[in-house]
Parts: structure tokens; sequence; C-alpha cells
């Protein structure tokens, strides 16, 4: 017996805030498409297609997946049950191939379903499709289902469209699918609630009196996450704290880290925890940065794992070299982090720092040095000739100086640092010309020479040249000198 509450449409929220834009393109979409949904938990993914289906009367099939979806028989029972909400007779046939071969021919159960989509298009007086929504998708992990679910929107007819919404990005042929135009995709970007929506759903959904101006440092703060958003105002309704002291309350407000915890961190496998963590210590990573830290050398497919998973990750650059999570799931990391012995906190922190440093990212050491409360480091890059090749040098050194405690800063600064070896990227997210110092740079490293070699050739301190390779990675987009050889011997 199935379960009949899995073929409801979810009702609509009193007083929500219609996403008459997303709507929009949502409507846009023709029959024999798929419309993928993809954002991390508390995105809005059901809300939204919900609102489409609401407000834009239309035939559709409704199916809310959980776990137990993920057999085949299991998903495909359902699948055919939720159509036939629609038209009775749709997939009799392939019900019947299912139960009557011993060996379950899965594939002729989708060829006959297909069969009866295409000639319910054919008797069809519309010229609009039917919408199947696979609501929750990312619990169907079962390759061979996948596989199955592929064949079926491969030879998708015009009398449907599939909408998807899923956690992650499934295993469905996605770069195929939108080369070909046959997909639409949504994602976190696509969300997230503007300034005004933010507004407004404070006020009309959550009934929220406070100043506008005060209700959009929400929003800037949630980056639109409407979870966040929905926490925080549970957070001021309760009156647990003011809404001031709530824009600058460390560690993270209760109502969100108790969402993210049940909702995002429980569900990852342990080694995916243990990375996450580590990744959140400094504002922004990579792949080489991630390496040093964890002492590893697979971050980059964990990393292109995490993109995929739609983790809260936001990639700072079209290169996708640099990354940053959303700045609350990174506030819970590190309020989790906390939970390490203090030992192991500064192993960590003291790899990463050191990475930073070796590799010319002063600005992001900085940043770490003040989060780690490593007085001294901070005051010895401070001291450090490389704050000279920064942009506005003298207004971040006297910001910098302003987040020390007044008792460092009366201090003398230690001698400046030293080193450098291997070198990463930077997030410049276009291609820009070099300069005449950064090209003297790239023909040197094109001749082999070395750090020590380049800045003797040259007349300058290695972490000057530090910062110029760095400059130069960034603008190539590499990672490190055999990605530079290889791309200029491409060109």
């Amino acid at each position: 017996m199935l379960l009949r509450t899995r073929f409801y449409l979810p009702p609509l929220r009193a007083n929500a805030v219609v996403r008459a834009h997303l709507i929009q393109r949502l409507e846009a979409s023709a029959g024999g498409s798929l419309l993928l949904v993809s954002a991390p938990a508390g995105y809005g993914k059901t809300t939204l297609v919900s609102q489409w289906l609401h407000h834009k009367p239309q035939q559709f099939a409704w199916l809310s997946l959980g776990p137990e979806h993920d057999v085949m028989t299991v998903f495909w029972q359902y699948a055919i049950q939720s159509l036939q909400q629609i038209q009775p007779r749709l997939g009799q046939e392939a019900q019947a191939v299912w139960l009557e071969s011993p060996r379950r021919n899965y594939a002729s159960v989708v060829i006959s379903l297909l069969n009866d989509l295409d000639a319910l298009g054919e008797r069809n007086q519309s010229d609009d499709p039917i919408t199947l929504v696979l609501d929750d998708f990312h619990h169907i992990k079962n390759a061979q289902l996948l596989s199955l679910i592929n064949t079926f929107l491969d030879h998708l007819p015009s009398s449907l469209r599939v909408v998807m919404t899923s956690r992650d990005q499934p295993d469905l042929n996605l770069p195929r699918r939108r080369a070909s135009g046959q997909l639409l995709q949504l994602g976190a970007e696509d969300l997230r609630f503007d300034p005004g929506e933010s507004v407004a759903f404070f006020h009309h959904t959550m009934l929220l009196n406070h100043a506008d101006d005060l209700l959009a440092r929400f929003s800037k703060q949630t980056e639109g996450w409407v979870a966040g958003l929905q926490l925080v105002a549970l957070s001021l309704k309760n009156h647990t704290l003011a809404a001031e002291d709530l824009l600058q309350q460390q560690p993270l407000d209760r109502h969100v880290s108790d969402y993210l915890l049940d909702e995002v961190f429980r569900k990852q496998p342990e080694p995916l925890k243990q990375f996450l963590m580590q990744t959140a210590l400094a504002p922004r990573f990579c792949a080489g940065l991630c390496n040093a830290v964890g002492q590893r050398h697979d971050s980059l497919q964990l990393i292109t794992e995490l993109e995929s998973s739609d983790l809260f990750l936001v990639a700072l650059d079209n290169h996708r070299t640099w990354y940053r999570y959303h700045d609350l799931f990174r506030q819970f990391l590190l309020q989790i982090a906390q939970q390490w012995p203090q030992q192991e906190r500064r192993q960590y922190g003291r790899r990463a720092l050191a990475w930073l440093r070796e590799n010319g990212y002063y600005a992001d050491a900085m940043e770490l040095c003040i989060q780690q409360e490593d007085w001294s480091e901070a005051r010895a890059l401070l001291a450090d000739e490389w704050l000279l090749m920064e942009e506005g040098a003298r207004q971040k050194k006297a910001y910098w100086l302003s987040r020390l405690p007044q008792e460092v800063t009366a201090t003398p600064a230690p001698a400046g640092i030293a080193g450098a070896t291997q070198s990463d990227s930077k997030e410049p997210a276009s291609v820009e010309p070099l300069t005449r110092r950064e090209q003297a740079v790239l023909a040197l490293i094109s001749d082999g020479l070395t750090n020590k070699e380049i800045a003797d050739r040259l007349f300058i301190s290695p972490n000057t040249l530090k910062v110029h390779i760095r400059n130069l990675y960034g603008k190539m987009g590499v990672e490190n000198r055999t990605q530079v050889l290889l791309k200029v011997k491409s060109t």
C-alpha cells in the first residue's frame, strides 16, 4: 500500500512572499524539459515550486520522496501512482510488465510508461505539458535507479516536464542536458531573498514591526537564506535578544545553529565533517591551502564534491580556485570546531598561516591571525614590506591595527617574516593584463629559475616576489608552476 500523503501538494503559507520573477522562469519551461531547483537546506525550494503550481493552474503530479524511495520497485510504483492522480489509466501496462516479469525488466517498464505519456500528449487538446514534481530528489542515490531515470529523461515526450527539488546536483548528465537546452536550473544564487523580499518577509510573513534598515541588515547577514531569516525572526519574536545584540552575537544564535546541526552537519559522513571544519578556519580557501591544513592530497576532489552537494559553498572566481562558505555556515563550523582540543586547533591554524605566508596571501594571513588571536604574528605581518605593495596600504594598516588589542599595538613589532616555497592561486574573476614586473617574473619562471634566483635577478625581496607570483597565478587562473608552464606552452 502506498502512502497517499506523498502525493499532496504542500499548502501555501499565509502571507508568504511571492517569488514572481522565479515563477515566471519556471513558467517559461516547455514540455520535454527538466527543471532542477537545487540549493542547500532552507532555501525555499519546495515553497517556490508549490507557489508556482498554486498561482499558475495546470495539470501536475506531486511526489515527495524519502530514503525509502531509493529502491527500484518503490520509486516507479510511486512515480506511476502520482501520474495516475491525473490520468488513472496511465502506466497500467507498465505496472503489469513488472508484476508479470520474473526478472523485473524495468527498462520495459520505463518504455511502456514513456509510450503512454506520448499517447497522452497526442490526445491532449492543450499545448500545456503535464508537470511531474519529484520533491527532495537528493534521497535518490541508487546508481541503477539513476541510470533508468536518465533513460526516462533522455526520451521525455513533449507532453511531460519533470521538476526536481534537491539539496545536491543529481547524477543525471546535467552538462549534456544543459548544452542541449533540456535543462533549466535554479540554484542558491537565484533563490536568495534580495533586501526588499527579506524586509517583506519580516513584515508580512513573520509580522515583525522593526525598522526596514535594521531588517535589511539581517538580510545582508544571512545572505538572503530564507531559513536564516525565519530563524532570526523567531529569535526576535521570542525576545531572546534585542535586534542590535542579535546582529553582533557571537556565538551563533541558537535557532540558527540548531537548524544547521540537525538539517546539514549531522547528515554528513565523519571525514567530510572534519574537512568542513578545517576549511572554515580561513575566510576563503583553495585546494592547496586545504591540503596543507589537513596534510592530505585529495582536497580538490572534496571541494568538487562539496560544490556538487550545494553545501553552502560560494565560488569566488571564474577559475573555480578560491571558495568561501556562506557566512552563517562558516560561523557554525567555527563554533563546532571550538570543541577540538586547544592544541589541535592551534596546529591547524599554524599550518594555514604558514601556507598563506609562504604563498604571498598576507591579507588572508592577517585575517586568520586576528581570528586566532595570534597577536605576535599579526604584528610581524604588519611590519613587513609586503604591505607597501597593497592598494590602499595606509588605510589597510590602520584598519588592522584598530582590530588589535591596545596592549599589543603598544609593544614593538617583531622581526618580519621570511621564507618562500610553493605557490597557489588567487581569485580574479577574469583574465587581466600582466604588469611589466609580472611579465618579467613569468619569463624567468618559464626559464626554470627558482624563487631565490628570480628575486636576485630582479633585485627584489623574496616576500615582494611572492606577491608578484600570487597576482600572476591569479590572473592566469593556475595553481602552481607546472600549470603556468603548460599554459605558456599552449599559447
